[in-house]
């Protein structure tokens, strides 16, 4: 008789998925961040504005969330005043979108 032992251990597959979705979603945030930053097509005058662009990566439960964001009180100004014109993040996480979403079946496939 053979005897087949079951090492399956699905809490530690569950915690490595959990790693490597995080370290993707980081990757991704940062790569958005420093896209927005060097597209910002604004004149700088004190450069606060382009410094304060973050990505970020947080949990929400069992549920990824990749925020892009400018941190200065002008910064939604930049985003939809004059028609738009000076507008990065929106149009950062639109182009970026696809790619990491791809990304992310990829991984977990």
């Amino acid at each position: 008789m053979i005897r087949v032992r079951n090492n399956f251990n699905r809490r530690n597959v569950s915690n490595r998925v959990r790693a490597a979705i995080g370290v993707y979603a980081h990757t991704s945030a940062k790569k958005m961040e420093r896209e927005a930053k060097q597209k910002a097509s604004w004149t700088d005058r004190t450069s606060n504005a382009r410094n304060s662009i973050q990505g970020t990566f947080t949990w929400e439960g069992n549920k990824a969330k990749i925020v892009l964001s400018g941190n200065m009180d002008y910064s939604v100004f930049l985003e939809l005043a004059n028609e738009k014109k000076f507008a990065v993040l929106v149009p950062t996480i639109q182009r970026n979108t696809p790619e990491i979403l791809r990304g992310y079946r990829r991984l977990v496939r």
